[in-house]
């Protein structure tokens, strides 16, 4: 079963919640489901919006960006415009996504910072 956990100061303090799921879903769709006020405006890639830094537990290792979400990600300045193998080199974390394109498998285990 996968599971996330949710973190973020900037909703009035230290803020944490554990997710779980069975089915593979979007980050943004767990945290709905769990009622985790992510910031989220299109719910489709474009605004980037609902980026968080990603970071895995377990040492397993980062799915590839698709080139639709790096592109969202470098127009609003969370991937550096030079880096273009970033999603594949090597990454110690945290990593931003988009939680609206970041598809948690059901046997991913996140740490979800926004």
């Amino acid at each position: 079963m996968g599971e996330v956990q949710f973190i973020s100061p900037r909703i009035g303090g230290d803020w944490s919640i554990s997710c779980r799921s069975n089915q593979p879903v979007s980050l943004l769709t767990i945290a709905r489901l769990c009622h985790v006020p992510l910031p989220v405006d299109c719910a489709q890639g474009l605004c980037g919006t609902c980026a968080v830094q990603v970071v895995l537990r377990r040492g397993a290792p980062y799915r590839r960006l698709g080139s639709f979400e790096k592109r969202t990600l470098r127009a609003v300045g969370k991937i550096p415009l030079a880096d273009g193998d970033e999603d594949t080199a090597a990454w110690k974390g945290p990593r931003w996504r988009l939680a609206c394109q970041c598809i948690m498998e059901t046997s991913d285990q996140f740490f979800v910072a926004f």
